[in-house]
């Protein structure tokens, strides 16, 4: 698996507002997707959804991909998959944003699993509580989408070690980001129970429907990454977290000037 992540500084929001770059990226995306992001009514939004559709249009042009030749199809439950004829071997890729990052995943090789659009997915999300609310309030809303065992790494029982909240906080976000990463990766919508998914924090193994998810792999980032692989799935193996730090794999950007240099490279 590889990430790009492009960012956007949150300290100079307006910055891609100075060179008009988000107008001006916009004619690179196919009318749908044009439309698409032209109906958001903040314009920052806009601009996060552009830098999500050109970060695979870079990719495919590192492939040799004219911008006219490529083509982007969605499953019936909308994931979104390259549709681009004569690609080999074929490329998979999956986008998240949040807050200042926009993170592609992709993953090329005759291994991938479920085509079109294949079983990779990606989450990310910026650690943090909402303000005037306590935890243990903030984790309520998200309860029924726990397991006893996620909750009880989250908020301990009185008589066990008591957790400092910014600890419990990143854990969160940890299981919560992993289980988005896996249902992005099936393809699935909000209909998928996030119970039947259990991350152990302590043992670093994932459950799917209580069964050790051997057919996975899960490498955590500032987000999660999630790729089903069932040729190297080993019964004999738990299914572990694997934690990365950062390498060829990564490529990161400053959001405004990967849209400048996707206009010079792609127009």
């Amino acid at each position: 698996m590889h990430i790009w992540v492009a960012l956007l500084d949150e300290t100079t929001p307006d910055a891609w507002k100075e060179s008009q770059v988000c107008e001006r990226g916009l004619t690179l995306v196919d009318p749908a997707s044009r439309d698409r992001l032209n109906k958001f009514y903040h314009k920052r939004d806009s601009f996060r959804g552009l830098v999500g559709c050109l970060l695979p249009r870079m990719l495919l042009k590192q492939r040799g991909v004219p911008l006219e030749k490529m083509a982007f199809g969605r499953t019936q439950s909308g994931k979104p998959y390259i549709a681009t004829e004569g690609i080999d071997p074929p490329i998979a890729y999956n986008i998240t944003h949040d807050s200042g990052v926009v993170a592609m995943t992709w993953s090329s090789g005759e291994d991938l699993v479920g085509p079109p659009a294949y079983r990779l997915g990606i989450d990310v999300m910026k650690v943090h509580r909402p303000e005037h609310e306590a935890f243990a309030n903030f984790l309520e809303a998200f309860s029924d989408q726990l397991t006893p065992l996620e909750h009880r790494s989250l908020l301990p029982s009185p008589s066990e070690p008591s957790l400092p909240e910014s600890e419990a906080l990143y854990r969160f976000y940890l299981i919560w980001t992993l289980k988005e990463a896996y249902t992005k990766a099936l393809g699935l919508g909000l209909g998928f129970d996030f119970k039947r998914i259990e991350y152990d924090i302590h043992q670093e193994t994932v459950r799917i429907d209580g069964a050790l998810a051997r057919e996975w792999k899960f490498d955590t980032y500032v987000g999660v990454a999630a790729l089903s692989h069932r040729e190297q799935a080993r019964q004999a193996e738990d299914c572990r977290v694997e934690w990365w730090d950062a390498g060829s794999w990564l490529e990161c950007h400053d959001a405004v000037e990967f849209v400048e240099r996707a206009l010079h490279e792609l127009a």
